[in-house]
């Protein structure tokens, strides 16, 4: 036997926090993975003694770190999942409620710049 759907449930707005996170943990395990590669190969590069090659591997694993950022928003966007489910809504500027869907919220470009102090170059 199925509970009812909370009232004011909308089954797409679930759907797309799904979509979302998702993409989301495809884009960070992608990032992951080309980091990784390219920094063994600059890796080897370093080795043969390509001395810029030290300064490319950090870049990189200042990457890594940056994708790993997923670990947090994907526990946002699920806590947000589950707030839905149970019948609970979010208004437009609460900030404490998981992550925007693409083209809603706060501007990526606007956030980074609230940390313009990063400890990586280049801003990871």
């Amino acid at each position: 036997m199925n509970a009812p759907a909370p009232e004011g449930f909308d089954p797409a707005e679930v759907l797309a926090e799904i979509g979302a996170l998702r993409q989301e943990l495809f884009e960070s395990a992608d990032a992951i993975l080309f980091a990784a590669e390219t920094g063994l190969q600059r890796l080897s590069a370093h080795r043969r003694g390509d001395a810029a090659a030290l300064g490319d591997i950090e870049r990189l694993l200042c990457a890594v770190l940056g994708a790993c950022a997923f670990q947090d928003l994907t526990g946002q966007r699920l806590d947000k999942i589950e707030r839905r489910l149970a019948g609970e809504r979010s208004g437009p500027n609460d900030l404490l409620h998981g992550p925007a869907l693409r083209g809603e919220g706060l501007d990526q470009a606007a956030a980074d710049a609230l940390f313009a102090d990063e400890p990586c170059p280049g801003g990871a």
